[in-house]
This record gives structure tokens, C-alpha cells and sequence, in this order.
């Protein structure tokens, strides 16, 4: 996969998120309540993650498509990360890895539902 682009998180993207979302998980949120649940600071949601990589792949999406990720290591607020993708026929693979270490933290691709619609469409 190729490094597409690389993310400035701020610390406060879990209280941004939070916001414009309503999920107010203490783990996203600040430092202070996430380390009481066991993390050492707080973290990305998975949520935003998902949709931050789906919109960076927006030019290349097709009209209908299916995303499967899979969540990996959290990312730690503040962070700095790389979204890579690659295109392997009809399917489009990405990941977000930390810009220093390369811990992955998502693994994800995107298939068009082409083919399914079709199918739906022929058994009418």
C-alpha cells in the first residue's frame, strides 16, 4: 500500500467528535477519564477513524459499496498517523498505521455492490 496522506490528530478530536456525534465514551473524550478505563490517554473513536478514511477514498468510492474494518491498536490523542491505500482490481484496501512506529491501528477495504444490485434488480 502507498502512504495517501498523513493526519495531525489534536487532542481534542475526541471532544470535537463527541459534539457532532452525541457518543460521549469517556476513553474519547480527555486524558483524565480515559486513564481510569485503562488507557494510557485518550483515544480516536473507531467511528471517526472509519469515516475519516472513507472520506479521504471519496473521489474513488463507487455509487454502492460495501466497507468492512478492523479495528487494531487504538490511536493515542494527540497523534500523528498515515492513511495508505491501494486498489486491487474492483476492491480498494486501506489503513491507518502511526506515522512514527507503523502500529497499525485499521485495516479496511471497500467493495463496489455492482454486482449484487444487478442480481436484485434481474430477480424483479
Amino acid at each position: 500500500m502507498t502512504t495517501n496522506a498523513e493526519w495531525l490528530l489534536g487532542g481534542d478530536l475526541g471532544r470535537r467528535y463527541a459534539a457532532v456525534s452525541g457518543d460521549r465514551n469517556p476513553i474519547h473524550v480527555h486524558s483524565l477519564t480515559a486513564k481510569p478505563l485503562g488507557f494510557p490517554g485518550a483515544i480516536a473513536h473507531g467511528m471517526w477513524t472509519k469515516a475519516r478514511c472513507l472520506a479521504a477514498l471519496e473521489s474513488r468510492l463507487p455509487d454502492a459499496f460495501t466497507v468492512d474494518v478492523r479495528f487494531r491498536k487504538p490511536i493515542l490523542l494527540p497523534g500523528r498517523v498515515e492513511f495508505l491505500s491501494d486498489a486491487a482490481g474492483r476492491e480498494i484496501r486501506f489503513a491507518v498505521r502511526d506515522a512514527k512506529k507503523q502500529t497499525p491501528h485499521l485495516d479496511g477495504r471497500v467493495e463496489p455492490l455492482e454486482a449484487e444490485i444487478q442480481d436484485r434488480e434481474e430477480t424483479r
